[in-house]
């Protein structure tokens, strides 16, 4: 199960709006956050899948998918995030800072933005 409420509302949000990300959206409730790379620009956070996750694999092996925008009194201008697929499964999530500098810390403060063209546009807020 994911613990990091910032990572799920993250998850949320890219897996909602086109088809490959509704379909993948139940692998969700079988993963867990396993490691946090901060480099400084940002965040690597891989997952750990757990058994059962192998039903809700995508069709597109190597998916990749992007669109969700994070602005944060925390960052300087605001970041972006990508959510990597291998083998059909959520495998690793990307945050990055369009300034260069990230903290070395989950963000607290947050509002999360869907900017994808034909996003429904939802958004999360934080504080």
């Amino acid at each position: 199960m994911i613990k990091s409420k910032f990572i799920l509302n993250i998850l949320e949000l890219l897996l909602d709006g086109d088809e490959d990300g509704v379909n993948a959206n139940s692998q969700i409730g079988y993963l867990t956050e396993s490691n946090f790379d901060y480099t400084g620009v940002g965040v690597f956070i891989e997952f750990k899948q757990t058994e059962g996750i192998e039903k809700y694999r995508s069709n597109i092996e190597s998916l990749v998918l992007n669109g969700v925008v994070i602005k944060s009194s925390e960052l300087e201008i605001g970041a972006d995030c990508t959510l990597f697929f291998k083998d059909g499964l959520i495998s690793y999530l990307e945050i990055w800072s369009y300034s260069g500098n990230y903290p070395k810390k989950e963000l607290i403060d947050y509002e999360l933005t869907q900017q994808w063209k034909g996003s429904p546009k939802r958004k999360v807020k934080s504080k």
